[in-house]
């Protein structure tokens, strides 16, 4: 019972954005832009809208799986094929925001609120994007997701 007191006190303390990083300056608003238009395309269902917030050589390290961009693509379509009056609402909270010359990473919580078929779930990620600047345009790299709870 204990234990599962201290589990619900991290997940409140995890949901308030305790950690929620301060306001971000202009350059920041700009790389987190880049990490919410991955996730809006990931609520439309849209690969290629979601293909241009990508690096071409993106990792993705989902669930102890590692992902290329064809994996994610695949996984958009097959829900897309399937989607039953899919809804997506994604919640972000930033926690930092870094940059050094050509490279950036943010970390953030991820909260998604997905229904589908008649069911609603909520997942809970902490999460970390590397983004690279080419040709003048921020892309992300590496994205790294540690799912930290989901509703039945």
């Amino acid at each position: 019972m204990k234990r599962f007191i201290l589990s619900l006190l991290f997940v409140f303390h995890l949901s308030t954005g305790a950690w929620a990083q301060q306001t971000p300056t202009p350059q920041q608003k700009v790389l987190q832009g880049v990490v919410i238009g991955l996730f809006d395309a990931l609520a439309e269902l849209d690969a290629d809208k979601a293909k241009s917030f990508c690096a071409s050589d993106i990792t993705i390290l989902e669930s102890g799986k590692v992902w290329n961009f064809d994996s994610l693509a695949l996984r958009i379509t097959t829900r897309k094929a399937n989607s039953g009056g899919f809804k997506r609402i994604n919640t972000l909270d930033f926690i930092e925001t870094k940059v050094a010359g050509e490279t950036a990473w943010i970390s953030y919580f991820n909260q998604a609120v997905i229904s589908s078929s008649g069911k609603t779930v909520t997942v809970k990620w902490l999460e970390s994007v590397v983004l690279t600047k080419s040709s003048k345009e921020w892309r992300i790299s590496l994205l790294h997701s540690t799912e930290l709870y989901r509703t039945p």
